[in-house]
């Protein structure tokens, strides 16, 4: 493609990956809480503190699995969209490649460079 308009790179596919990456390291975070789910008085220093303690680490380790599905979901949905573009823009090149740039044509006669490839056609 030319440098006018937006352009697909494969970037695109990093920056799912970078998503993708940051979920699973999510999936990590969520691990490290889960392996302590439970805290007792003696490691809280009182049954309040630990009752509050156990109820935060329960609600951090669904936020984590939470945060974490949605980095994959983003990621996936990023190298889907990266796959559409592709597709797309094949034929967007393919349309481009058929407009024609001057010549006969069916209405007029206005060519001024006939037999000229079409202007799209760098697209």
């Amino acid at each position: 493609m030319g440098s006018d308009g937006y352009q697909v790179k494969a970037g695109m596919t990093g920056q799912a990956k970078q998503l993708d990456d940051a979920g699973t390291d999510m999936d990590g975070v969520g691990s490290a809480v889960r392996s302590r789910t439970r805290y007792s008085y003696d490691d809280a220093g009182g049954h309040d503190a630990a009752d509050a303690l156990n109820a935060f680490v329960t609600a951090w380790e669904a936020e984590a699995k939470a945060l974490a599905s949605a980095l994959h979901e983003l990621g996936d949905k990023v190298e889907l969209s990266k796959k559409t573009y592709h597709g797309t823009d094949g034929q967007v090149r393919a349309h481009a490649d058929s407009v024609p740039s001057g010549g006969a044509s069916g209405l007029t006669d206005t060519s001024t460079g006939g037999g000229r490839t079409s202007v799209l056609s760098s697209y």
